[in-house]
């Protein structure tokens, strides 16, 4: 099944959110100051400002599948995506299927 706009437009704003995580993640020196890092909230919400705190290697492995997001627990939208990994403060959410192309397309590391 095809996505619906409301779920492209939802889908939007979380690569929003991605985008602006890669663009800090390229920063060199964000790697040596602490064990934990800040990145945004990946979630549907255009106007969420809350942030997650996570290791470089979490964030590596959740970027590791386009279709997964880092979210801050509770932000999750069960229409759009499903909870894959469960952690103190944060959460990686999968999209449903009919949205994965969208999100590879939108996704900074994909070739696509």
């Amino acid at each position: 099944m095809a996505p619906t706009a409301r779920e492209k437009r939802l889908g939007a704003n979380e690569a929003i959110f991605r985008a602006a995580n890669e663009r800090m993640e390229a920063w060199e020196e964000r790697h040596w100051k602490s064990e934990t890092e800040l990145y945004y909230c990946e979630c549907a919400d255009p106007n969420c400002r809350e942030n997650v705190h996570l290791r470089h290697a979490d964030y590596e492995k959740a970027r590791g599948d386009s279709s997964h997001f880092l979210i801050v627990r509770g932000h999750e939208d069960p229409e759009i995506e499903t909870v894959i990994e469960e952690h103190e403060g944060w959460v990686v959410v999968e999209k449903e299927p009919e949205l994965k192309e969208e999100e590879r397309r939108l996704d900074p590391r994909s070739d696509s």
